[in-house]
């Protein structure tokens, strides 16, 4: 009979890590969409589009 040794888990973060990870992602998607956004303006107005 094999004997498995336990470990324990590692405690769940602070919230307030949590929160800051919640915030750096947001923040990064935030960016680069408007990254995206920005090329395809600029795309659009190369090609002669422009909004109303």
């Amino acid at each position: 009979m094999k004997h498995f040794q336990t470990t324990q888990a590692a405690p769940p973060p602070s919230w307030p890590k949590r929160l800051g990870w919640m915030a750096l992602i947001w923040s990064a998607s935030v960016l680069a969409l408007g990254f995206a956004a920005g090329l395809m303006r600029l795309f659009m107005n190369t090609l002669g589009l422009h909004g109303g």
